[in-house]
């Protein structure tokens, strides 16, 4: 009996193993075109963005952005989804939900979406495609959808403590927005700029709300 049910739990892990290694030679083939796509539709301000700005994103969402493969499960404070992988959320999956896909969706970004797009074209995309919430049933998707949704201004507009608004929303977008999660996203806000001050640190990996700044 337990024979049987190694052999049939070992049958399944190849044919799980036989999926990813299907879909990752397929969209391999496509993630470029994706990407240039998104890119091709961004909005000037998202391309445009100070480099000063650009640094406290990746400070603060995934500090190993530039060096890593897609995938940082060490670094305080950047949580289980680099800026890769949300990313690829809406790269691979036309509904992506946590659980059994999160392996799914780690090795697609490693072994698609890292060999075959560059790292600043991969930060473009995810600036511009990034999920903040919902406004009147629509999905706001990129900074500059933000920008104008949450505060009626253009991202270029947006004082720095306003694209840190925009920022701290990234890790829980429909609890964070304006109108339901304002002190809480301020407070968020408030940890982020201590961080980036160099004031405190994360404790651990999956500390995303910085309790280790407040």
């Amino acid at each position: 009996m337990i024979r049987k049910l190694a052999v049939a739990v070992a049958a399944l892990i190849l044919l799980y193993l036989g999926y990813l290694g299907w879909r990752v030679v397929e969209e391999r083939a496509a993630v470029s075109g994706k990407v240039d796509a998104i890119i091709a539709r961004a909005d000037p301000d998202e391309l445009a963005l100070p480099p000063h700005r650009i640094a406290a994103l990746i400070r603060i969402e995934d500090p190993t952005f530039w060096s890593n493969k897609g995938i940082d499960l060490s670094t305080p404070g950047a949580g289980m989804t680099t800026l890769s992988q949300g990313l690829g959320k809406h790269l691979f999956f036309d509904d992506f939900e946590p659980g059994f896909r999160k392996g799914e969706l780690m090795a697609l970004t490693r072994f698609a979406l890292y060999p075959k797009v560059d790292k600043d074209r991969t930060l473009k995309a995810a600036i511009a495609n990034a999920y903040l919430g919902t406004s009147r049933r629509q999905a706001v998707t990129g900074f500059a959808d933000g920008a104008r949704t949450w505060f009626n201004k253009l991202l270029s507009q947006l004082s720095d403590r306003e694209f840190l608004e925009l920022e701290a929303m990234l890790v829980a977008p429909d609890m964070l927005k304006p109108g339901r999660g304002d002190a809480e996203r301020i407070e968020r806000v408030k940890r982020i700029e201590r961080l980036l001050a160099g004031q405190c640190h994360p404790i651990g990996l999956r500390d995303v709300m910085l309790d280790g700044c407040a």
